[in-house]
């Protein structure tokens, strides 16, 4: 009986130990190619962190923030190990509970304010538990393209003539 007391506590501790996952920071920046950020302005872009191996969805949201300092990322030239992000470019920020080295697919897409020029990219890489990737640009991911919004004509309407004039508001990501 002494015996069954013993091993019950036993287990009970054993029970009661925390898992051995550690917390593991990581965050995301988009740029647009050869421009600025993309942060709330453009509605973010949607992040989504996925393990490779099990396709568990590790964690997702949306980059929130400023499109970033001009100076950094268009007018200086680019230098290795120098970030471009400033604390309050857009990023989305996100921490995970691993429990061993976990290979995952950090994936953005985006702008989603301008879903007819939404674009996608991703990087697949290892986390390790307790490293962070949540200094200087964390995960950089980039996206190509331009942000298109047809002015004229409007899209409802036909054009019989041979010449149409076509006004379009055209930015970078």
């Amino acid at each position: 009986m002494r015996r069954a007391i013993v091993l019950t506590c036993l287990f009970l501790l054993l029970a009661a130990v925390p898992s051995l996952a550690e917390e593991t920071r990581i965050t995301v920046h988009v740029l647009s190619h050869d421009a600025k950020m993309i942060g709330s302005s453009m509605g973010g872009a949607r992040v989504t962190i996925r393990a490779v191996d099990t396709g568990e969805l590790l964690a997702e949201g949306v980059t929130r923030g400023t499109t970033g300092d001009t100076g950094k990322l268009v007018v200086e030239p680019a230098r290795r190990g120098v970030p471009v992000s400033t604390p309050e470019a857009g990023s989305f920020e996100a921490t995970l509970d691993l429990e061993a080295p976990t290979r995952v697919e950090v994936g953005a897409y985006g702008p989603l304010a301008q879903l007819q020029s939404a674009v996608s990219a991703s990087r697949t890489l290892w986390l390790l538990p307790g490293k962070h990737l949540d200094v200087g640009d964390g995960v950089l991911l980039e996206l190509s393209g331009f942000a298109v919004d047809v002015l004229a004509p409007p899209a409802h309407t036909r054009q019989p003539r041979e010449e149409v004039e076509v006004r379009a508001n055209l930015v970078m990501l």
